[in-house]
């Protein structure tokens, strides 16, 4: 360990210190007085804090936190953990650093220590409380800390119940700062409970250097792994069964440094094996990759599991068995207020709407429309191209999911789509108030949400409507477009109602095409914020024509510029579309579903897409991990790489069905290969999919990680992936700067950037599942 008053950081030789009591909530009991030891006695008990010295060069689980318009950054600085102030916000809690991942048991005592120095006077505000509203707190003090390092300590006993998810903060912003720039160190901090005994933490064992699908590979399809080795020629590989038995010998291909990763790879093919069957594994050397299966029903489960994503985020419904599928994942319906949610101050508006229903859009528990949006149009677009190959095989697809709604007549998948849809219609605005006809953008909390909390707990917290905008607007006329020409064969007075409010929407947007949500509309909910609309007025277009084939929106189309070209870049990376832009889908609509575009103008569009989609297929072959993404500037990887792969894997399968081409077909392979473990993480980014899948997305309700009582997320959910931004506390804290695009992930809940789950990128997940399992090499 190494001591602040210890090293050139401190400056001077500890001196002591009288740190008085600041204040106790209800339930706690302190001592009298808080003192310091000028010897550096160390705290008696056993430490809570999973990281004190912040030797090992790295904060975690300690993150920071900054509240705008509070900015700064964290560092480890000769083995102490330090906030750099540049703008102290203007609360104390606007700029902090915490310990998460504690339980504070009720009746227990706890000896408190630390030491702390400031490149200024300053004051810094210690606190152990909830890490959730009502925040409330067992213990704090605020201390004046200055150049010279002080070692301060006290201690509490616990009076109120036991709490699962406690934090450990230091408050630093607003007026505890004694200007800016301003730099606060702590180091040796122990939390110490004599009845506390620490687990051993199992040493993590090295990252199998052989990367393979865990899931598996189809008997005549192609099947590649991947080797991490320095060597510059060709090594040797078996392929062995359950007894070790070798079925397969070969040569790797090596192909030298890869940028994306970071890495010197081999590629080993073994694509001419056909043999099916469990537990196989490739061996090179001593070095073994993760077992896995060769089987044509490789995603048979996991186009089920991907789409009971949405059934598990169900606003406004209990979930209950069989169709919970687990007791674990019951639980009361949530947000049943939102039957009645009232337009927030600043939205323009002055009315309440009955917005019940609806998905959870993510971690948290708002709901949006534009990425509703996208999510309702490729479930829907699944559908249809059953309907279009398939269309006997459409009475089965009721029943598939074990839904409530099964039995009904009505494809399962239509059913859960409907849910979404059918929320997104009721944040219309009525006719007669301000905008008639336009959409709200979104409705969530005042506030965000902890972690730890189920839908039903979340009682609280106020909602409320955001104001409305010509994308959300849009979005509804085209995914209600889509659902009238659907539903018409089940339910025509559905039909019906989308078809009147898609025109509705049609023509709001029309008379409103500049309505735009500000990036910083960000509080309790993300902003979803989008700086153009042209694209959306072209999907919607194509939609309503496709359903209508009225001539007013097939004019549009052919005058809208994105009808003559291709969307190459749709975010920060190579993809064709993402729930902010959305001309793609109408193309894909039209390609794909029956309608009277002229014949030379559907030829244009088939051009486009399968042009696009060989670029895919080729940049997939370039790179070593054989992944159908492109990062963006710098090779960066977005947030939610994995959604961007999923979405060009969409693409090339629709490609596939318009040209049969084995080269795109074995792109969609290879993507799925990456998913599911062939990846430089060696781990599966799709929950209970793999040897070793990812355990912990970031999720309010699915908070085992944080609190037992919580369950674990379900199969089938696919996390977002590496994300080269790093735009969380916690991956910062967790010494990934300047790592390759494909390293800059870890599985924990706390890592929002990297490991989110949300509704639009399970829905191509469940897609390219689907389409794989069908329509396998």
């Amino acid at each position: 360990m190494r001591n602040l008053y210890r090293s050139p950081l401190t400056l001077l030789a500890l001196a002591p210190c009288l740190l008085p009591l600041a204040c106790a909530t209800q339930g706690a009991q302190t001592q009298a007085n808080l003192g310091s030891s000028p010897h550096g006695t160390p705290a008696t008990g056993n430490n809570l804090l999973k990281n004190s010295d912040f030797d090992a060069g790295t904060s975690l689980p300690w993150t920071s936190s900054f509240s705008d318009p509070a900015r700064g950054d964290t560092e480890i600085v000769e083995g102490a953990y330090c906030l750099n102030l540049a703008d102290k916000g203007k609360n104390p809690w606007d700029a902090q650093v915490r310990h998460r991942e504690m339980i504070l048991e009720q009746g227990h005592s706890y000896a408190i220590r630390f030491t702390a120095k400031s490149s200024q006077p300053t004051k810094l505000r210690a606190k152990i409380g909830m890490a959730g509203p009502p925040y409330a707190e067992y213990w704090n003090s605020t201390i004046e800390v200055g150049p010279q390092a002080r070692v301060f300590q006290g201690g509490f006993s616990m009076g109120q119940a036991t709490d699962p998810t406690a934090e450990f903060a230091f408050h630093m912003g607003g007026n505890l700062a004694g200007g800016a720039p301003l730099q606060v160190c702590i180091d040796n901090v122990t939390l110490a409970d004599p009845e506390f005994q620490a687990k051993a933490i199992a040493a993590t064992a090295p990252k199998p250097l052989l990367r393979v699908n865990q899931v598996g590979y189809f008997p005549k399809g192609p099947k590649i792994a991947t080797l991490v080795s320095p060597a510059t020629e060709a090594v040797s590989f078996v392929l062995t069964d359950v007894d070790e038995k070798v079925l397969f010998e070969g040569k790797s291909e090596a192909l030298g440094l890869d940028k994306d990763s970071g890495e010197p790879l081999h590629t080993l093919d073994f694509s001419a094996f056909h043999g099916a069957g469990q537990n196989f594994r490739l061996r090179v050397g001593e070095e073994q990759s993760p077992a896995f299966a060769i089987a044509d029903n490789l995603y048979r489960t996991l186009r089920i599991d991907a789409l009971n994503y949405f059934y598990q985020n169900r606003s406004g419904i209990e979930l209950k068995l069989p169709f919970a599928r687990k007791a674990d994942w019951v639980r009361p319906a949530g947000h049943l207020a939102d039957n009645s949610v009232p337009c927030a101050p600043d939205s323009g508006c002055s009315y309440s709407l009955d917005v019940s229903g609806g998905w959870y859009d993510a971690g948290d528990f708002g709901k949006y429309v534009v990425n509703g949006g996208i999510s309702v149009w490729t479930l829907f677009n699944q559908f249809e191209r059953v309907a279009r190959r398939s269309p006997g095989a459409i009475a089965a697809l009721d029943g598939q999911l074990n839904l409530p709604e099964s039995g009904n007549r009505i494809p399962d998948v239509l059913d859960e789509a409907r849910w979404e849809l059918e929320f997104m219609l009721k944040m219309q605005v009525p006719e007669g108030k301000p905008h008639p006809f336009m959409v709200h953008h979104k409705i969530h909390d005042e506030s965000w949400t902890a972690l730890g909390l189920a839908p039903q707990e979340s009682t609280t917290m106020k909602r409320f409507l955001r104001p409305v905008s010509t994308a959300a607007t849009l979005n509804v006329a085209a995914t209600a477009a889509q659902g009238a020409r659907i539903f018409r064969a089940f339910d025509a007075a559905f039909a019906d109602k989308c078809l009147l409010a898609a025109e509705r929407a049609w023509k709001a947007a029309k008379a409103n095409p500049d309505l735009l949500i500000s990036g910083s509309d960000n509080k309790g909910g993300g902003p979803y914020d989008d700086a153009q609309v042209s694209d959306d007025f072209y999907w919607a277009a194509a939609e309503l024509f496709i359903t209508t084939n009225s001539k007013e929106y097939l004019d549009f189309l052919l005058a809208s510029p994105h009808h003559a070209r291709f969307t190459s870049n749709a975010g920060s990376a190579m993809s064709a579309m993402n729930w902010a832009r959305t001309d793609t889908l109408g193309k894909l609509s039209l390609l794909t579903t029956k309608n009277n575009l002229p014949k030379d103008e559907l030829q244009r569009l088939k051009s486009q897409v399968t042009a696009e989609a060989e670029k895919y297929a080729d940049v997939t072959l370039a790179v070593g991990y054989r992944v159908p993404l492109k990062g963006g500037a710098g090779g960066r990887y977005p947030w939610g790489s994995n959604s961007f792969a999923l979405n060009n894997m969409l693409l090339l399968g629709i490609a596939n069905d318009l040209a049969p081409s084995r080269k795109l077909l074995d792109s969609m392979v290879f993507g799925m290969d990456y998913l599911l473990g062939r990846n430089p993480m060696s781990m599966s980014y799709v929950t209970g999919y793999g040897t070793t899948p990812v355990e912990n997305p970031h999720h309010r309700f699915w908070a085992h990680q944080v609190n037992e009582k919580y369950p674990k997320a379900p199969p089938g959910v696919v996390s977002g992936g590496p994300n080269s931004g790093l735009e969380d506390p916690y991956v910062k804290a967790a010494g990934l700067a300047g790592c390759a695009p494909q390293k800059c992930f870890v599985d924990n809940i706390e890592a929002w950037s990297v490991n989110e789950v949300t509704i639009n990128w399970n829905a191509p997940l469940a897609w390219v599942a689907a389409y794989l399992d069908s329509d396998h090499p």
